[in-house]
């Protein structure tokens, strides 16, 4: 029994090989998307919204910028600029941010018009930020790092977002995306936050940190931004859509990906000049 059930597979391998055909198959690379990022905040102006299109998965090459776009911002005062193009796909807006204003940005590009709605929050100040050397453990390098003291808003539902800088470059990996909202610690006071432990400070440096207060939409783009990164493998699910909050003003018309956001931004910095020290804004 044995020697025939071998002989069956054996069989089944040599049809297998005998009648392989390589097949050329045609991916549906779906539709050109207009692809939108761009954010205003309360820092001084200008502000850019960068303009591209979405290119098939496979395509080698960088997605297509989106020239040649009519934009335009209004505030919730009434305030309304045209947007100059700067450079192919890059949309400079000159007016400064105000905190607690409402600003809507319309899109008219390739004969769609598009619209998006933001607010622009208020962010607390950063008191101080504390530094020290470390030694090496698991999953981090020996060398300095910083701890972030401040206040926190007493309102409600507040959603921030955290951009760590070394000399002037932002640590902009997906590991290094940094979200919080005050669900357990609304109106304290925010202390010993270690700050950006993947990658070590040394004597010299210049550490820089801004606090974004941004909205519950955008925390939520950004953590559904993770998810996807994260998707990754040959077995992972399918990707879901990412949200965005630019809508084609048409409802059968192209839809839009990306998102165009309002913060109120607070930051310091300083150099490390010792092995441990403090740095005030």
């Amino acid at each position: 029994m044995f020697k025939i059930r071998l002989l069956a597979f054996l069989t089944i391998l040599w049809i297998g090989s005998s009648c392989e055909k390589i097949i050329d198959v045609k991916l549906d690379e779906g539709d050109v998307l207009l692809a939108v990022d761009g954010w205003i905040t309360n820092q001084p102006p200008p502000y850019y919204i960068d303009l591209s299109t979405t290119a098939p998965y496979f395509a080698n090459q960088p997605t297509p910028r989106a020239t040649g776009a009519i934009l335009k911002v209004r505030d919730s005062d009434g305030i309304e600029e045209t947007l100059t193009e700067v450079s192919a796909g890059k949309y400079r807006i000159n007016n400064a941010g105000k905190t607690g204003a409402r600003y809507t940005l319309t899109i008219q590009y390739q004969g769609e018009s598009y619209q998006a709605e933001t607010v622009l929050k208020p962010v607390p100040p950063i008191d101080s930020l504390l530094y020290e050397k470390l030694p090496a453990r698991l999953g981090r390098e020996e060398g300095l790092y910083g701890k972030y003291y401040g206040p926190e808003l007493p309102t409600e539902k507040d959603f921030y977002r955290l951009k760590v800088f070394k000399n002037d470059t932002l640590f902009n990996k997906p590991r290094d995306l940094t979200l919080f909202f005050d669900e357990f610690v609304n109106g304290n006071y925010l202390f010993d936050l270690e700050i950006n432990p993947f990658e070590p400070y040394k004597r010299g440096d210049k550490m820089r940190v801004e606090l974004w207060s941004i909205s519950e939409d955008a925390y939520n783009f950004y953590n559904e931004m993770i998810q996807q990164i994260n998707n990754g493998g040959l077995f992972a699910t399918p990707p879901a859509n990412v949200r965005t909050n630019v809508k084609n003003l048409n409802p059968q018309g192209k839809k839009a990906v990306g998102y165009f956001g309002g913060a109120g931004v607070s930051f310091i910095q300083g150099t490390f000049t010792s092995e441990k020290g403090k740095i005030l804004p």
